[in-house]
C-alpha cells in the first residue's frame, strides 16, 4: 500500500475520533458526516439536468430552486454556513468572558471591552457625533496640501486618499519587508462603477452622491448638496486615472522600487515625507510603487485640487470610516448605500453578529487564539498536513509528467513546490496584542487605538528579517491564501470544516472539495503571476524563454474561454483578471482528483446511491463552491473582483478535464462540451 493509499485508510477513522467531541458540542451526531449520507446532500441535486448541459445546476440545483439569500446576506452558500458556525462558538466565547472575571490588559478583556462597547447602543446615541468631533474639526481646519496629506496618512482616522500605504515582504528581497504604495481613493468598488454607463451602474453612481449628501447632512455640514457632487466630481477624476483590475494583477509591472528621492522626482506635486512620516514609515529608505504611471498624474491632481474640496472628501471619509461606531442614523445610511443599493443586502445583520464581526476584524487572533483551544481538535491538524503533502506529491507528479515543459524547468518548479510551505490551522508564533489598549465604553477610541496599532507594528518591520512564523489573519477565517513572497499556503482551522471537510464523509469528497481548495493554493505558486516568484519567493525569471511563451499562450487560451461568459445580461466574465483564480481553480481539481485516485492503490472505490468514486471528487467540488447570490453582488464580482463567478468556479474548469467527460459521460452535442484540442491543460 502506497503513502497515499495509507493516508486515504486513516482519514476517516483517525481524524473522526479527533472531532467527535467537537460535534458533541455543537448538537451533532458523532457517529455520522454533517450532510448525510455520505457527504454530500442528494437532495441538492437536480436530475432533470445533464451534467453535461450545466453541471453546477445538475450538482446544486435543487438546493438553488430552494434556498433563499437570508434578508441580512448579499449570498448564501457552503461559506456563510461556515461562518454561521464559527459565529455561535465566539458568540459563545464572548459570552463566557462576560460571565467571568478577566485581568486588566488581557486579551480576554479587550475582547469583552470591544464587543460590549459596540453593543451598549444607548451610551452610542447619547454620545453622538462627540467621538469624532475632534476629528472633525482638524479636517475643517486643514489649510494646505501638506496638512491635508497628513490627515491622509493618520493610521487611527481611517482616511482615504489618492495612495495608500503599507507594509509587506519585498518582492525582490523576500528576507526584508518594504513599504508599498498603491493609488487608492474610491469608495466604490473599483473604477468601472464610474465609467459604465448602463442604466445599473449610472443609478447606482447617482445613488452615491445623495449618500454623500446625506452622511454630510447628518454630520451638520453647511451646503452639503454642493459639496457632495465636489467629493464625487473628485473621485471621478481619481478614478480615470485607475488601473484596470486585470494590469494591477501583474507582478513585474506593479513592482517598482525607488528611493524617497527619486519618488518625489518622479511624482512631484505630493509631501512623500511627510506623509510616510504621518504613516509611521519615517524610517524607509526605498518605497515599491506598484501602479507607477499613474503616480504623477494623482500627484498633480492632488496639488490642482483645492483644500477645501479635499477638506470635504475628508469629512465624508471620516464618517465613512466611522459609521458602524456612530449612532444609528450613521449607521443604516451607511447601510442603505453600501448594503442595499451597492450589494442587494435587504437588512442589516444583528448587532450582535456585527459586534463579533468587529471583535475578529481587530482582535482576531486573540480570539482565534480561544477558538482554536475549545473547538479545534489537534488531529484534524495532523490530517491536514498529511493532505496537503499528499496533494503536493500529485503536482509533483504532474510537473514530471508534463509533455509542455523542457527538463531545466521542470527541476525548477519541482525545486519550487517542495520549498514551500504549509501553513495550516493556526499560528506558531500567536500575535501580541499587549500595546493596544482597549477602553470599556471607548469605542471609537478603541477602534482608533487598534488601527493606530496596526501601522505602528508594520513601522516596526522596517529593518527587520521576515518573521517566517507570522500569520496574517486569525485562525477563525472562513478563506485560504497563498503568498507568493513567502512560497506559503495558508489554510486556517475556520476552512477545515464541513461541507470542506467532514473526517466522517466519504473520502471522494474531502479530496474534492477541501482537496480541490488546497490544490487551488499550491497552485497560485504556479498561477500566471505566482509563477513569477521562485522557491524563495524571489521576484524572477526562473522559467526558459520557451516554456515561459507555452505558458503564457496556454494561459491566453484559458482567459479568451472565460472571456466568452455572459454572466448577466450585457455583462461579461473578464478573462484576464480572473486568469490566476482560474488557474488555481483549474490545478487544485485536477491534483485533487489525481491525489484521490493514488490514494486507491489500484483498488476501486465503492459506488454510493449510485455515484463512483470519480463523480464524487466533482461532486465535492461542486459542493466546495455551492453559492447563491444577489445580483447586485453578483454585479460586483464581475466588476471588482479577481475570482470569478461560482459557477463557472465549476463549470468553467471542469469541461477542460479529460477525467470529468469520462465520469459523466460527456460527449458531442451536451452544451459544456469541449473538443479535446480545445480543452486548456496547463499544470
Amino acid at each position: 500500500m502506497n503513502a497515499l493509499a495509507k493516508l486515504s485508510a486513516c482519514f476517516v477513522v483517525v481524524a473522526a475520533s479527533a472531532l467527535t467531541a467537537v460535534q458533541a458540542e455543537d448538537g451533532v451526531d458523532a457517529k455520522s458526516p454533517l450532510i448525510e449520507p455520505w457527504g454530500y446532500p442528494l437532495d441538492a441535486l437536480d436530475k432533470s439536468v445533464k451534467p453535461g448541459d450545466d453541471f453546477f445546476r445538475y450538482a446544486n440545483g435543487a438546493w438553488l430552486d430552494r434556498t433563499e439569500i437570508p434578508a441580512d446576506r448579499t449570498g448564501t452558500g457552503f461559506s456563510v454556513d461556515m461562518t454561521d458556525r464559527n459565529e455561535e462558538r465566539i458568540a459563545a466565547i464572548i459570552a463566557g468572558l462576560s460571565k467571568t472575571r478577566v485581568k486588566k490588559g488581557s486579551n480576554e478583556q479587550k475582547i469583552r471591552d470591544l464587543y460590549n462597547g459596540y453593543m451598549d447602543e444607548a451610551r452610542i446615541e447619547k454620545l453622538g457625533l462627540k467621538p469624532v468631533e475632534k476629528n472633525l474639526a482638524r479636517i475643517a481646519a486643514l489649510a494646505s496640501p501638506l496638512e491635508v496629506a497628513r490627515a491622509m496618512a493618520d493610521p487611527s482616522l481611517g482616511l482615504d486618499g489618492p495612495f495608500a500605504a503599507g507594509v509587506g515582504v519585498d518582492s525582490k528581497q523576500p528576507t526584508r519587508y518594504v513599504v508599498y504604495l498603491w493609488h487608492s481613493g474610491l469608495h466604490l468598488p473599483d473604477k468601472t462603477y464610474f465609467e459604465r454607463d448602463d442604466d445599473r451602474i449610472v443609478s447606482i453612481r447617482a445613488a452615491f452622491v445623495k449618500h454623500i449628501e446625506t452622511m454630510l447632512e447628518l454630520a451638520g455640514v453647511e451646503n452639503a448638496r454642493a459639496k457632495a457632487q465636489g467629493v464625487f466630481d473628485l473621485e471621478v477624476k481619481i478614478a480615470a486615472l485607475h488601473w484596470d483590475l486585470a494590469d494591477r494583477r501583474d507582478a513585474d509591472r506593479t513592482y517598482n522600487a525607488m528611493s524617497l528621492d527619486a519618488l518625489e522626482s518622479f511624482a512631484p506635486g505630493f509631501p512623500w515625507r511627510d506623509y510616510l512620516a504621518a504613516a509611521g514609515f519615517a524610517a524607509a529608505e526605498k518605497v515599491v510603487v506598484q501602479e507607477n504611471s499613474a503616480f504623477p498624474s494623482l500627484a498633480i491632481l492632488f496639488a490642482e485640487t483645492p483644500v477645501e474640496t479635499w477638506r470635504d472628501y475628508l469629512a465624508f471619509s471620516l464618517l465613512t470610516a466611522h459609521a458602524r461606531y456612530l449612532p444609528q442614523a450613521f449607521d443604516d445610511e451607511a447601510f442603505a448605500f453600501f448594503g442595499q443599493t451597492l450589494s442587494g443586502q435587504s437588512e442589516q445583520r444583528t448587532r450582535e453578529k456585527r459586534g463579533i464581526a468587529i471583535v475578529n476584524q481587530r482582535l482576531d487572533q486573540a480570539v482565534g487564539k480561544i477558538y482554536i483551544e475549545r473547538y479545534f481538535p489537534e488531529e484534524s491538524k495532523q490530517r491536514m498536513i498529511e493532505l496537503f503533502e499528499n496533494i503536493r506529491d500529485a503536482l509533483k507528479i504532474r510537473i514530471e509528467n508534463l509533455s509542455w515543459m523542457t527538463p531545466a524547468t521542470k527541476q525548477a518548479a519541482l525545486e519550487k513546490l517542495a520549498k514551500m510551505t504549509a501553513k495550516i490551522a493556526y499560528p506558531e508564533k500567536w500575535r501580541d496584542y499587549s500595546d493596544l489598549e482597549i477602553r470599556p465604553g471607548d469605542l471609537i477610541g478603541n477602534i482608533q487605538r487598534a488601527r493606530a496599532e496596526e501601522a505602528a507594528r508594520d513601522a516596526q518591520r522596517l529593518g527587520e528579517p521576515v518573521d517566517k512564523r507570522e500569520w496574517f489573519t486569525g485562525p477563525q477565517t472562513v478563506n485560504a491564501f497563498y503568498s507568493s513572497e513567502r512560497n506559503e499556503a495558508f489554510i486556517p482551522a475556520g476552512y477545515i470544516q464541513s461541507p470542506l471537510f467532514d473526517p466522517y464523509a466519504d473520502p471522494a469528497i474531502n479530496y474534492g472539495a477541501i482537496g480541490s481548495i488546497i490544490g487551488h493554493e499550491i497552485g497560485h505558486g504556479f498561477d500566471d503571476q505566482g509563477s513569477k516568484s521562485d522557491g524563495d519567493g524571489f521576484l524572477r525569471d526562473w522559467w526558459t524563454e520557451k516554456d515561459r511563451v507555452a505558458f503564457d499562450a496556454l494561459g491566453d487560451r484559458f482567459a479568451a474561454q472565460f472571456d466568452k461568459y455572459e454572466y448577466l445580461p450585457g455583462m461579461f466574465v473578464n478573462g484576464r483578471a480572473t486568469l490566476g483564480e482560474n488557474i488555481g481553480d483549474l490545478a487544485g481539481v485536477v491534483v485533487a482528483y489525481q491525489a484521490y485516485m493514488l490514494s486507491l492503490d489500484g483498488e476501486e472505490p465503492p459506488v454510493l446511491d449510485g455515484f463512483t468514486g470519480a463523480q464524487r471528487v466533482f461532486l465535492g467540488r461542486a459542493q466546495a463552491r455551492r453559492f447563491k447570490r444577489t445580483e447586485e453582488s453578483d454585479r460586483r464580482i464581475l466588476l471588482s473582483d479577481v475570482h470569478s463567478p461560482m459557477s463557472l468556479r465549476v463549470n468553467g474548469i471542469v469541461r477542460n478535464i479529460d477525467e470529468w467527460y469520462e465520469a459523466f459521460a460527456v460527449r458531442p452535442g451536451d452544451r459544456m462540451y469541449l473538443p479535446p484540442e480545445e480543452r486548456v491543460k496547463i499544470w
